[in-house]
């Protein structure tokens, strides 16, 4: 369980409060967590629930283009490539830059297209999932994970308000454990 709450966390903040299935299982699967200090805003040593939601709020301001204060498909769509593009590389190849044995006989225009047709899935899966007044948008509140508060709580051991180093490092060491 701390496997996935850290996990859940690190993602929430990672894109910008959104629970995102996808990036979930990507970060169990082996992707980078953000590092203590980049959590840590005003690096006094602790991580507080408002420093968690004010990442939150940058990234979902990020992500948010045309500024109205919410992600619609096409901004999804662009969050989603750009996260997937960081994963595989710049080349567009894997983490290595080498070539699968597909893309040396696979047609660029079919690629594209067949990426193009995922992403706006994609998007239309989290609208879905995540848009709970059907106004075909996400708000900064609709984008975050429905227990935020209770994965800080999780990884706060002391429930003191505040995850310290040591918690932070427990949550990570605990992560690979699928007992916990």
């Amino acid at each position: 369980m701390k496997k996935y709450t850290l996990t859940a966390l690190a993602v929430s903040v990672a894109i910008g409060g959104m629970g995102l299935s996808t990036a979930v299982t990507a970060m169990q699967r082996g992707s980078q967590l953000p590092s203590f200090e980049e959590l840590d805003t005003n690096s006094d040593g602790v991580l507080t629930q408002a420093e968690i939601e004010a990442i939150g709020a940058a990234k979902f301001a990020e992500s948010d283009t045309n500024g109205d204060g919410f992600l619609d498909a096409e901004e999804l769509q662009a969050k989603i490539q750009t996260r997937m593009q960081s994963r595989v590389g710049d080349r567009g190849h894997g983490r290595d830059g080498a070539k699968g044995p597909m893309e040396v006989r696979a047609d660029p225009e079919l690629i594209q297209a067949q990426q193009s047709e995922r992403l706006e899935l994609a998007a239309k899966h989290m609208l879905q999932r995540a848009d709970t007044d059907g106004d075909g948008q996400l708000s900064l509140e609709e984008s975050r994970p429905p227990q935020a508060g209770d994965m800080f709580a999780r990884v706060d051991a002391d429930g003191n308000g505040e995850i310290s180093l040591e918690e932070w490092d427990a949550a990570k060491a605990n992560r690979g454990n699928r007992n916990n």
